[in-house]
């Protein structure tokens, strides 16, 4: 009995550190559309990667400098630029749109990345899942239906741009086999983002007050703090137990763009958003 209680717990721990991790990436995408009205992205790409940065270099000096070693340098490199590009167009169209409509769009990355599996890495596909697919097609029709009349359709186009590189970014992740320490996962790619932003600023930096200084160090710690909670998340509970939980950040990105920035989403986004969720949940049933 002790046992089996001991994997209850355990299982439902699995989604509640899920939660916990989507409530900091909702506030590090609130964070980030706070400033992105008056700082450049290539700004808050820097701060995040450099006190990420530093974050995991602390961590290695205590675990041990062993963990930062890279078994596997070009999908090491891919990975880093998939990265560098899907939050750069994200945190781009933050600036644009809600965070409601950015995250419907973004709500299609397990659909892409099942069609990205099965072309990169021979995955099977479920059983359903072109239905899945052309169901979450349809959510996105329906959120991106209002702005075909002179709406900001580009930002959207942006947003996708950013799903590509996330769901080839899963996919670089998954063929990396958990050959790699999570620290080694996260120091590349702030190396990388550093390395690009970091000869911009001459240009791109703008002086910070106090206020926004804290929000753009707080933007650097959320990034490798949410991505620990997920690694937890996965080693207490399975994918199809945890990955449903992703989709509570709606509730959160509503109640964020309602309360700090006062807008209110439209009945096609919220209906959209249904719909592309209604089609990755078929397919996490499906691939079970």
């Amino acid at each position: 009995m002790t046992a089996l209680a001991g994997t209850a717990r355990s299982a439902m721990l699995g989604p509640l550190l899920m939660a916990l991790a989507i409530m900091v990436f909702v506030a590090m995408d609130a964070s980030v559309k706070y400033l992105s009205g008056g700082y450049a992205v290539t700004q808050i790409l820097c701060v995040r990667a450099g006190v990420a940065l530093l974050m995991v270099l602390a961590a290695a000096g205590v675990l041990g400098w062993r963990r930062l070693r890279m078994q596997q340098p070009g999908l090491h490199a891919l990975r880093a630029g998939l990265l560098l590009l899907s939050a750069g167009t994200f945190f781009y169209a933050f600036r644009y749109l809600p965070l409601a409509d950015a995250y419907a769009i973004a709500y299609m990355a397990p659909l892409v990345s099942t069609g990205l599996a099965a072309l990169v890495l021979k995955e099977p596909v479920p059983r359903g899942a072109g239905l899945a697919i052309a169901l979450g097609l349809t959510g996105v029709g329906v959120v991106l239906a209002p702005q075909l009349q002179g709406g900001a359709l580009w930002a959207y186009g942006i947003c996708f741009v950013g799903v590509l590189a996330y769901s080839a970014n899963g996919v670089t992740t998954r063929r990396m086999a958990g050959g790699e320490s999570l620290l080694a996962m996260m120091l590349y790619p702030a190396i990388a983002m550093l390395t690009v932003t970091l000869p911009l600023m001459p240009w791109h930096w703008t002086a910070p007050s106090p206020a926004d200084l804290a929000v753009l160090l707080a933007i650097g710690v959320m990034w490798p703090a949410g991505s620990l909670l997920v690694v937890a998340a996965m080693r207490h509970a399975p994918v199809a137990r945890v990955a449903p939980v992703d989709y509570t950040s709606i509730v959160w990105v509503v109640l964020v763009d309602s309360l700090l920035f006062g807008l209110s989403p439209s009945f096609a986004t919220l209906a959209g958003s249904a719909i592309i969720i209604a089609a990755c949940l078929t397919l996490l049933h499906r691939a079970r």
